[in-house]
């Protein structure tokens, strides 16, 4: 019969609550718990952790108990009938079991059931077997099974290899007694591993990238579209390859595509009732209240649902983004090897999952040395097939949660993928005169003849019909702008497109296009897209995510080039001047030639040596907290005012947080207020928590931002990366926050991926392999107990459980009381009183008594009644509290509140709370990092401090202290900020503001285990709050006075001069297959290396 569980979802702390949970815990630990300890049901253990009691009451009072946890017996359902019989082994015996058992239940009722076993039914029930032999005689807490999964766990883990591995056998094979079942070597470790996870397909390609040799190319030697031989020459030179065949030797073919089939790794992400129930999160625990968190908040995943109702029905269905980059699995530049792995990301996961590398799924591993460009949809086609199965017919799945078999549909809502990989997938090249895919065939470009190159400007066709600067001639291209935005292509528009030219034939033999027809040239298509295959692709509003991750960086890497005049990433110099010149626009920035010398007027942009050396100087000098970004120490040289070496996440910091504070003071006001708009819009787009009405504004500004930008920067400046800003404000509308479809977590991922090579002779194979042991470690530490796993880790500082919503009464908090590192102290009288005034007045359940006793004091007399309450209210609630406690009108927790803490107090130097880690100022005197800086969010009795500046960046004096006689807070008010000595004066820093990680801005009603009241507006000082005068007066003067410009020998404008280069035709550039540029290929620069343990490789700092 089944027990009443309802208990459990009435509020944490009220009388029927608290009582249930004393029964759950006297009947959970009254003789049933092993050693001590019992499966934890609170929403972050989910039964899957044995812990004490003490530690389970601090779970559930903090986290309340799982939904899954309570329908299980409230549901009546009885227990699998694989687990009926419990008098059998215990511990990592019955993990094992259960996780036989879970595969068993999907092999069997997730497909059509017959008289016999399946094969898949077959192979578990044999492993179930071995689930049920002792490890040697006698052994009651582990079987065969359960020892080799725990030992495999630790080995993905740290990282062993398989020769430490096979020596842990041997060792264990001496000291266990006769009769043990533990293997002797690693390939029987690895069979039974094998057998409990999910395979792969080898499948053959042709070493040109043709075709692949399936279907109906399966039994071919040769490849039917370049004739080249399926098989590598495994004979001399002379002979014949058949005879080789002849003579019974295996032969190797030249390519291989590894492939993962996607339908049993998404059945079994359904055999967990965990994970079962945490598919459904985007259905039953979004909370829609207009603001965009999750996908499931964007206009593209609503538009689905409209468009097919019937597949949005069923919470279960799965939505997928696809990602795929190139790495160098050799991790040495000095090779050029490219490996392409197709990743698929599931979105129907909470935000703090979905992103996480154990919840991914790896589809294929396109084998290198080169790149497959547009061939990659000969690479796709397997996966193409599997999706339209998921779509039109779906597949029979068996889901934990309810026992029951349900048809599982999947859909590929769009691709993550940086600017040369959209050209690959899309089809639409992003290089020539079209290289936006937003503007297509109306983008607006110009051939640069001495800077031999495109730039893309024309920013004004975005701006209002009646916007003034549409008619100013002399800040541009001297030239009236009349034309109207551009209009993106809907899907149907791309297939009418498609009509217009035939499929190309793929293959790397036929890699030289014919030169195209004067009359075709008005698109940049190189393919048919094979995703349009996909009965629902042409109907979705974003197939191709631009990649803010890339285009953040490469702007901030323009911006610091022509700066500093960095060699090789200024965007000014004499090509540029020239092509001004040549265009006829800024006279006075022309190239001046006298006495066989040439000098480069100063630009507005343009620093002197004392500038670059400040700049230098400001970003060397700068602290910033644990694990934000690199040490600029590193990369900054201040004598030869140069910055080279950073990562793309240190590009990120610089542009969103530090260039702004730096750009105020070296540049004039016409080039600081465009840098630090477009550094703000950056800053508001990467942010968790995105507004429409807000994303509609920054749409507007970003327009005008990029407008002012071309008046003042020259136009080699404007690569097609400083045109694609204009459309990521509107694409964000339609796809959500940018931090789930960008590539840092991508990045992370593919080093994760390298670090499987150890055979380099087969890198590809390795990371197979690799890729398929850990994907089983992953499955079956859902099940383990007591066992550091990746999902399990703990966070990186210790008592990070301090950050949990506070229990019981709103005040009371969770300590660690097993945190080493501090000192006792005692608290005088006086600051006691001090600190629980504070206490109280701070505390929810307190209020009433707050406004009781000012009421009161008011009563007695109007003066001075502050200063009367902060003396006697401490003392009037004790004896008030005490008197109704004694009555038995307040609970046992409001009396303890009112007795106050013991003087004595735990001192620490270091605290980990509200997702930031605090030290104090003198433990990190000599550290590089900052972690002292605290912020405290003002209110009406408080007051705000308005120390903004023109620009809305916050200076302060640290010598000036404030509210010296009321110094405390709760530390659940504690939020962190990092000071920079970037202000005018002095001795003022500059105040910068972090947001959170690993913590999401989830409203209250989500009851997240990871909500977090967080208000995102006030974080970030908004573009549209400067108080400067943003003159819409045209330029007259692009030179800066009081510098000194760039001198050389006149025979260098001479040589730029005789260089002219005429615009090529589209038959002159290079296909996107043909680029062996490594730019963004692998750049493995992206946030700072860090410990798995962290979880920051998942959620890092936007």
């Amino acid at each position: 019969m089944s027990e009443d569980r309802s208990w459990m979802r009435s509020a944490k702390g009220s009388p029927q609550w608290l009582q249930g949970l004393r029964e759950f815990l006297a009947t959970t630990f009254g003789g049933t718990s092993r050693g001590g300890t019992a499966p934890c049901p609170c929403r972050r253990c989910r039964t899957m952790s044995y812990i004490t009691q003490s530690e389970m009451q601090r779970h559930l009072v903090l986290r309340g108990f799982d939904e899954s946890f309570i329908e299980e017996k409230a549901s009546g359902e009885d227990p699998d009938e694989f687990d009926a019989c419990n008098d059998g082994p215990t511990g990592d015996a019955a993990s094992a079991r259960e996780v036989v058992s879970s595969l068993l239940y999907g092999a069997i009722h997730g497909e059509i059931k017959d008289d016999v076993p399946n094969e898949s039914a077959k192979k578990f029930f044999a492993l179930l077997k071995e689930a049920e032999k002792e490890l040697y005689p006698g052994c009651k807490e582990a079987t065969k099974l359960s020892f080799i999964v725990r030992l495999f766990q630790i080995k993905c883990m740290f990282g062993l290899s398989n020769s430490a591995l096979e020596a842990i056998l041997l060792l264990f094979s001496l000291v266990l007694p006769p009769g043990h079942e533990v293997p002797n070597t690693v390939d029987k470790v690895q069979k039974v591993v094998r057998e409990l996870g999910l395979g792969y397909e080898k499948i053959h390609a042709c070493v040109n990238d043709c075709v692949l040799f399936r279907k109906d190319y399966a039994g071919l030697d040769e490849c039917p579209t370049c004739g080249e031989s399926r098989w590598k020459a495994a004979t001399p030179a002379g002979k014949d390859e058949a005879s080789g065949a002849a003579a019974g030797k295996k032969r190797v073919p030249q390519k291989i595509l590894r492939y993962f089939p996607l339908i049993p790794r998404l059945k079994r992400l359904y055999m967990s009732g965990s994970t079962s129930s945490l598919m459904r999160w985007h259905k039953e625990g979004l909370v829609s209240d207009g603001k965009m968190r999750h996908p499931a908040d964007s206009m593209a995943w609503k538009h689905v649902d409209n468009k097919y109702p019937d597949f949005a029905s069923d919470p279960r269905n799965v939505r997928l983004g696809l990602a795929s980059d190139g790495f160098n699995p050799f991790g040495m530049l000095n090779i050029t090897y490219t490996t392409w792995p197709v990743i698929l990301i599931p979105y129907n996961l909470p935000p703090w999952l979905c992103l996480k590398q154990s919840f991914w799924m790896m589809s294929m591993l396109i084998p290198g040395p080169k790149s497959p460009g547009n061939a990659i949809d000969v690479y796709m086609q397997p996966l193409i097939d599997e999706l339209k199965e998921l779509w039109i017919n779906g597949v029979e799945t068996w889901d934990a949660k309810v026992k029951k078999n349900f048809t599982l549909r999947a859909l590929l809502l769009w691709t993550i993928n940086d600017f040369p990989a959209y050209g690959m997938l899309s089809g639409w090249s992003t290089k020539g005169k079209f290289a936006c895919p937003y503007c297509h065939k109306d983008t607006d470009y110009l051939w640069l003849k001495y800077g031999s190159k495109h730039c893309y400007m024309g920013n004004r066709r975005f701006l209002p019909s009646n916007h003034r600067w549409r008619r100013n001639k002399r800040s541009f291209n001297n030239s009236v702008e009349t034309r109207e935005a551009p209009v993106p292509l809907t899907g149907e528009q791309v297939l009418q497109q498609y009509e217009s030219f035939e499929q190309v034939t793929f293959g790397k033999t036929t890699r030289k296009r014919k030169q195209r027809e004067e009359e075709t040239r008005w698109h940049n298509w190189r393919k048919k897209s094979v995703f349009f295959e996909l009965p629902y692709w042409e109907t979705l509003l974003v197939r191709h995510n631009l990649d803010v991750m890339h285009i953040d960086k490469n702007i901030c890497e323009s911006i610091l080039g022509t700066l500093l005049e960095l060699s090789g990433k200024s965007k000014d110099g004499e090509k540029a001047r020239l092509d001004m010149q040549h265009m006829g626009v800024r006279e006075d920035q022309h190239p001046v030639i006298k006495n066989g010398k040439y000098s480069l007027p100063p630009a507005l942009y343009h620093l002197g040596k004392a500038e670059k050396t400040y700049l230098c100087k400001f970003l060397e000098g700068v602290k910033m907290p644990d694990g934000y970004a690199s040490n600029f120490k590193r990369f900054v040289d201040v004598k030869g005012c140069k910055v080279s070496g950073l990562k793309t996440h240190d590009y990120h910091i610089i542009f969103q947080k530090l260039l702004p504070l730096a750009a105020r003071n070296i540049l004039p006001e016409d080039v600081a207020i465009p840098l630090i708009q477009l550094s703000r819009f950056f800053n508001s787009l990467c942010s968790k928590e995105l507004v429409a009405d807000e994303l509609d504004k920054l749409s507007i500004l970003i327009r005008e931002t990029l407008c002012r930008l071309e008046m003042t920067f020259p136009p080699g400046f404007f690569d097609i990366m400083m045109h694609l800003p204009v459309h990521l404000a509107e694409e964000a509308k339609l796809g959500g926050p940018v931090c789930y479809r960008w590539m840092y977590p991508i990045e992370r991922y593919l080093r994760t991926l390298k670090g499987y090579v150890r055979n380099k002779a087969c890198p590809e194979g390795s990371i197979a392999e690799g890729y398929v042991s850990e994907e089983c470690m992953t499955f079956c530490s859902r099940f383990l107990e007591n066992v550091d796993t990746k999902l399990n880790r703990p966070e990186r500082h210790e008592s990070a459980t301090v950050s949990e919503p506070p229990s019981g009464l709103s005040i009371f908090g969770d300590i660690d009381y097993s945190k080493k590192g501090f000192v006792i102290e005692s608290v005088d009288r006086f600051q006691m009183q001090r600190m629980r005034h504070y206490m109280l007045t701070n505390c929810d359940e307190a209020i009433p008594f707050v406004k009781e006793h000012m009421d009161l004091l008011r009563n007695i007399s109007p003066r001075n009644v502050e200063k009367r309450h902060k003396e006697q209210f401490v003392g009037w609630f004790e004896r008030k509290i005490s008197k109704l406690h004694g009555e038995g009108k307040t609970s046992d927790l409001m009396y303890a509140l009112s007795q106050g803490p013991d003087h004595r107090v735990r001192v620490f130097n270091r605290c980990f709370i509200n997702g930031f880690l605090f030290r104090t100022a003198d433990i990190e005197k000599n550290l590089t990092t900052q972690n002292s800086g605290v912020v405290v969010r003002g209110d009406d009795s408080t007051g705000n401090i308005d120390c903004k500046d023109q620009y809305g960046i916050i200076d302060i004096d640290p010598t000036r202290l404030r509210y010296l006689n009321d110094p405390y807070i709760l530390g659940t008010q504690a939020e962190q900020v990092f000071y920079v000595k970037g202000a005018k004066k002095s001795d003022w820093f500059t105040v910068v503001r972090l947001k959170p990680r690993n913590l999401f801005a989830m409203p209250a009603a989500a009851d997240s285990e990871n909500e977090v009241e967080i208000d995102v507006e006030s974080l970030d000082v908004g573009v549209e709050n400067m108080n400067v005068l943003h003159s819409e007066e045209e330029l007259k003067n692009w030179r800066r006075p009081g510098m000194e410009g760039v001198t050389g020998d006149a025979a260098v404008i001479e040589k730029a001069l005789a260089e002219l280069v005429p615009e090529p035709n589209d038959s002159d550039l290079e296909d996107d297959e043909d680029d062996d540029d490594d730019t963004y290929i692998d750049d493995g620069h992206v946030a700072p290396v860090e410990s798995e343990s962290q979880g920051a490789d998942e959620y890092f700092f936007v």
